[in-house]
């Protein structure tokens, strides 16, 4: 398969642009139009299980690492409400960004190339990392997808919760049925506290400062990153009634939990 790439001489130094062009993906003016075998949806579905740890799809699907899935093909990308989407995946949507099968396809061999194209910029990131480097499974997890419509897809709704400790000690005082965090390291850091059910609320926490979100069982997830554009943190799961206790922050889950 062979790629061609139209771009500004001045947006890309032509050493990156003989990298991208090694790369097996093909964008024009933000679409492709490339004839490719159609893929097989009942392979791409055993395939997917790769994805599900990070992705869910189907009829009620909540958003987890990833975003749902569920009527992905025809989406304009990083739109699913509730999601908290990288900036280069927002700036690809905002540019026109439609996926397709064939998009996809080509995004699923390496994600962070793919938005490097598309954007026209070295600078853009992707928070997914997983590639899927064999051609036919990309093209059957594309058509999978595929079978997935819009219609099957219903966005969460989420209304983050205004609760947090004041740094001076603050007065939250009752944890039950609550995920709780709290930063007692010595720098803001951006928290996520997600429910099991799939709630989810962002929020940056200064030193002494705690965030917590309802849930209605007894289980649910911290995250702690440096800002909104990190790609790695730290995760923890939790329980409700008790606050988890940031102590340190380093990246790559190797942060310091106290109870």
């Amino acid at each position: 398969m062979t790629s061609i790439i139209k771009q500004p001489q001045s947006a890309i130094p032509n050493a990156a642009i003989r990298i991208f062009c090694a790369s097996t993906f093909m964008v024009i003016a933000g679409s492709v139009n490339i004839a490719h075998a159609a893929g097989d949806a009942e392979a791409g579905a055993k395939t997917f299980k790769k994805c599900g740890a990070c992705h869910k799809i189907g009829e009620g699907a909540k958003n987890s690492t990833g975003p749902v899935l569920t009527g992905v093909i025809g989406r304009q990308a990083g739109t699913f409400e509730g999601y908290r989407y990288g900036k280069s995946t927002k700036a690809a949507g905002e540019k026109g960004l439609i996926w397709s099968e064939d998009l996809v396809f080509e995004y699923l061999e390496n994600p962070r190339n793919f938005l490097r194209v598309y954007l026209e910029t070295r600078k853009a990131k992707s928070k997914m990392k997983f590639k899927l480097k064999k051609e036919k499974d990309r093209r059957n997890v594309a058509a999978y997808l595929a079978t997935f419509s819009q219609k099957d897809s219903i966005a969460p709704k989420i209304t983050p919760e205004k609760t947090s400790l004041k740094a001076d000690g603050g007065t939250i005082t009752d944890f039950a049925g609550k995920i709780c965090v709290t930063n007692d390291s010595d720098t803001t850091l951006l928290f996520v506290a997600e429910a099991s059910n799939g709630k989810r609320s962002n929020k940056a926490l200064a030193p002494k400062q705690t965030h917590c979100i309802a849930s209605a069982d007894a289980n649910g997830t911290i995250g702690v990153f440096e800002n909104e554009d990190a790609l790695e943190g730290c995760s923890r799961l939790a329980k409700t009634g008790t606050p988890e206790r940031l102590v340190s922050y380093t990246p790559f889950d190797n942060c310091a939990w106290g109870s």
